[in-house]
């Protein structure tokens, strides 16, 4: 039975209940409001920089940063709706400010006073400055304020809401209005703003001196960014928006709805909660025609999967559904009723939470059969893996049923409809565009989009997603010049046409699985949802949000939860571990409490195993080694070895081996990995020691960059020579084309990769040096067919070495988890959906630890079946790991206590604190500590 985490009092920094700062928009904004830190209390509003250069934007509406000349600058977007929302017209209206933060502005002398008038702000934006090109590094911020002078009709109640109007259409017929203006320096600004907004009403002010000052002296910047996160991380961010929505006017002009759009892109800047998007989505719905509302609604990801299931509840009725089966089918006797109610449902729409090691893979293949005993032919079952080597042992224990990739499946359907296409690196395509529309502003348009994706900017994809289908012909037209594709661009162009496409017959089903499914991408998850659509197909996913690794390949935790909570699903969730004891999961359980992926699945893992776990089984099978460092990356450079050489090693790992049981060492960076292998190799020179890291292969563009910058020098050589001239050129100009050309050895790939070029082409270019000498080819379409061979070249070669690449790891990683090694090394993301006898998990204590990275612990204490290590680091004292180590180890011992009382006959509830019975005699006391 695990330990109940409402037992434990884990600390807000342990648990999901956080305290929402400053850092939520960026970990830059250091500081608490005091005396120290970014943000600290001396902080003014005025613009302080250091260097005059450093200015503001007009609008910032996305979060990103760049290095220029060791200078980084990074823009960070504050308030709730943007700048150019406010100023694109309309009675747009914003909340009336709290009576203890505003200004009262005293009118009192004036001749027209019929307004009570007061003034605030709210931050609108920052900008971070790091200067790292001097001997000391030197940090400026800017931020702009929004300065809101507000008018209220005396004799009135004070709204809600005040009307935000231009100046020159001063406050009118409203009760209450608002004027704004953006500053970022109001200390010294503001007096003069507030004036000149009071002259034209026949207003002064009179406490616009001292008064006004000390106001401004006294205002908070950490409390008032602080206040603009707390609404970004819940449903008010919906009020604000939605208030928004609802200010538009009944006929929105092209340029208002424009605004909107840009308003509902931005807010994926920030991790905004689902249901606050599904606020909005309903808002957008009730506002707006089903065209506008659709249209709109693509501007956001998170808005279009609310969309997209909409339309999918509207078809439920219409989706396929197994037929009962003729006779009861027999099912395996050690599956658990939560794995039968799973696997048997009868409704079309199905998910599956399934927490660590409660066999996912066991349900989805009896799924299989349960289908099939329902008389659902294996050729009508589609199952779609994260990776190949999972969609190849499905195939290879189900020959008949459609096994692959969700990237298969997109390939496959896109080269069926634009064979010509080859998939391609985005930084090739990039240069092939300027290559071949070098003048063109549609697809200087398009190349932007492109590198904005390829840059994993913010909304970059929503915004390529809404070009291409605004431009569609144009693109396709483009990608059929350039004969080129990316993975990016192939879901777009399927969902984009997902009603007219040709499918080919091996992906074509009535049944589809989806193993894996958090990790895969928002816009994957909009496909799926549309395509099940479409085809009216049955849907059964399986999946753990809270095991979401895949961030950076644009997997979304919250994704499988807006699913989990749109109700359009039948939701099950197994929480039974057939992997690891009861002690290791109880740990496990205290990091996955703290996960806000768990909020709707509520899992808590239990072993399935009888055996009751003890405080002292607890702390022989989970070792929590912690050390306070004054610096975190001094620890791992200079500490990291010698503690697994002289601690772990002699003290856990030999007495693992000793039982003839594994030992896997899981840590979150290469870097950390390579450093305990460099270890382990060094003292265990006799043993097996595996790695499942994975090697790295990166893209070349060094052909078309060349193309792109060079090819005139090409041109003034005959053809004979044009071939040498390339050759030559690229050699002379790698300094140009690669940042990396010092590297000896990127050089020598470089040098290698034109060689092989050279071999793999040099008898077609031959071939057409002859045919120019013959007159029947021009010199015009030689160069033209040169550069044709120098790009195809590039992406063959490219996707040759990727597909290698993948090809050597899956069967090195095969390879090595076959052989059972005695000791195995992997990075947490590549030991995922693995298991192992004993782990040791290298964990970066961090008060303020973000999700994704919590996520990651999840799945690294969730790896071992026997026992695990937990070697910590931190510059924190006694840091929450440690607390709730702890707090299990005193929870088991009161359990124990009672146990051992139950055994006795004393009623365990009579035991006092100093855990003795309060009625009955010494002996009975003595027993039950004896007993324990």
């Amino acid at each position: 039975m695990p330990v109940l985490l409402d037992d434990l009092d884990l600390s807000a920094d342990a648990v999901a209940q956080k305290a929402v700062d400053p850092k939520f928009f960026s970990s830059k904004l250091t500081g608490n409001g005091k005396k120290i830190g970014l943000l600290n209390e001396s902080l003014l509003p005025i613009n302080t920089a250091t260097n005059t250069a450093y200015a503001m934007a007009t609008d910032i509406e996305v979060k990103q940063s760049s290095t220029q000349h060791d200078i980084t600058t990074t823009s960070i977007p504050l308030a709730p709706i943007t700048r150019r929302a406010l100023n694109a017209g309309g009675s747009f209206t914003l909340p009336s400010p709290h009576a203890d933060d505003r200004f009262a502005v005293d009118t009192a002398s004036s001749r027209f006073d019929d307004w009570d008038v007061v003034f605030d702000m709210t931050p609108q934006a920052l900008v971070f400055y790091e200067d790292k090109s001097g001997d000391k590094s030197t940090r400026d911020l800017v931020i702009q304020y929004r300065m809101e002078l507000y008018f209220f009709k005396k004799g009135l109640p004070e709204p809600e809401y005040a009307t935000a109007v231009p100046r020159s259409a001063g406050y009118g017929n409203h009760a209450a209005a608002v004027f704004l203006q953006w500053d970022t320096s109001p200390l010294e600004n503001a007096r003069d703003y507030v004036q000149d907004v009071l002259t034209p009403a026949g207003l002064t002010a009179s406490n616009l001196g001292d008064e006004f000052d000390e106001w401004m002296r006294q205002y908070s910047i950490y409390e008032r960014i602080t206040r603009l996160a707390q609404i970004w991380d819940s449903e008010a961010i919906a009020d604000e928006v939605c208030r928004y929505i609802q200010d538009m006017p009944a006929g929105p002009t092209e340029q208002q709805l424009n605004m909107l759009a840009v308003q509902l892109r931005y807010l994926e800047n920030y991790n905004v909660p689902l249901e606050a998007y599904r606020q909005i989505h309903k808002q957008l719905d009730a506002t707006f025609s089903g065209q506008i509302a659709t249209k709109l609604s693509k501007q956001n990801l998170s808005l279009l999967m609310n969309h997209t299931l909409d339309h999918l509840e509207q078809m439920k009725p219409q989706l396929i559904v197994p037929a009962q089966p003729a006779t009861p089918p027999n099912l395996p006797p050690h599956l658990s009723k939560q794995q039968l109610d799973a696997l048997t449902t009868h409704e079309p729409l199905v998910m599956t939470q399934a927490g660590a090691g409660t066999g996912k893979s066991t349900v989805i293949l009896e799924r299989i059969k349960y289908l099939e005993a329902c008389g659902v032919p294996a050729s009508d079952i589609t199952v779609l893996s994260f990776t190949n080597a999972a969609a190849d042992n499905i195939t290879e224990k189900n020959p008949d049923v459609g096994s692959m990739t969700i990237a298969k499946m997109i390939i496959d359907i896109y080269s069926m409809n634009h064979p010509r296409h080859k998939v391609s690196a985005i930084d090739t395509i990039i240069n092939s565009i300027d290559i071949f529309y070098p003048n063109s502003q549609f697809a200087a348009t398009f190349r932007h989009r492109l590198l904005e994706v390829d840059q994993n900017r913010t909304a970059a994809f929503t915004a390529l997603n809404t070009f291409v289908e605004s431009h569609f012909d144009e693109v396709i037209a483009l990608l059929d010049r350039i004969e080129q594709t990316s993975l990016e661009l192939q879901i777009i162009i399927c969902y984009q046409k997902i009603d007219d496409m040709a499918e080919p017959a091996h992906v074509q089903s009535k049944y589809l699985i989806i193993d894996e499914v958090q990790d895969n991408s928002v816009f994957e998850f909009i496909y799926v949802l549309k395509y099940i659509t479409k085809h009216a197909q049955s849907l059964f996913i399986v999946g753990d949000a809270s095991q979401t690794l895949y961030e950076f390949r644009s997997a979304n935790p919250r994704a499988l939860n807006t699913l989990e909570g749109s109700g359009v699903f039948a939701t099950f969730k197994l929480t039974t571990n057939y992997r690891s004891n009861q002690e290791i999961l109880d740990f496990a359980n205290v990091v996955l409490g703290g996960l806000e992926t768990n909020q709707f699945a509520n899992i808590q893992l239990q072993a399935n195993s009888l055996a009751v776990p003890t405080a002292d089984s607890f702390q022989e099978k989970v070792t929590l080694e912690y050390h306070e460092v004054a610096r975190l990356t001094g620890f791992v450079t200079q500490d990291l070895q010698a503690i697994v050489r002289n601690t772990v090693i002699p003290d856990y790992v030999d007495k693992c081996l000793d039982r003839g049981e594994q030992v896997a060492f899981l840590a979150y960076s290469r870097r950390e990995v390579s450093l305990i292998q460099d270890v382990l190799e060094k003292r265990y020179p006799d043993r097996h020691i595996a790695s499942l890291v994975s090697d790295r292969v990166y893209a070349t563009d060094i052909f078309s960059k060349y193309i792109k910058f060079f090819w005139n020098d090409v041109l003034q050589a005959p053809p004979a020579n044009a071939a040498f001239v390339v050759s030559q050129g690229i050699k002379d100009n790698m300094d140009k084309l690669t940042k990396n050309a010092a590297n000896a050895s990127v050089e020598k790939a470089i040098l290698r990769t034109i060689s092989e070029w050279w071999i793999e082409n040099s008898a077609t270019i031959n071939g057409w040096v002859t045919l120019c000498h013959q007159g029947t080819l021009t010199h015009k379409a030689f160069f033209d067919r040169l550069r044709d061979n120098l790009l195809s070249f590039e992406i063959q070669r490219n996707q040759q070495k990727l597909n290698i690449n993948k090809q050597k790891n899956q069967q090195r990683k095969r390879k090595n988890l076959e052989s059972k090694a005695d000791l195995v090394v992997s990075t947490i993301h590549g030991a995922k959906g693995l298991e192992f006898d004993n782990a040791v998990v290298l964990y970066r204590e961090d008060t303020k630890m973000t999700q994704d990275v919590k996520r990651m612990f999840y799945v690294a204490f969730t790896r071992a079946m026997k026992s695990q290590y937990v070697l910590g680091y931190g510059t924190v004292k006694n840091p929450p790991i440690q607390s709730s180590y702890e707090q299990i180890v005193t929870a088991l011992t009161e359990r124990d206590k009672k146990n051992a009382a139950r055994a006795l006959g004393i009623d365990p509830d009579l035991l006092d604190d100093n855990d003795s019975a309060a009625p009955g005699s010494a002996d009975d006391r003595s027993a039950v500590t004896a007993a324990v």
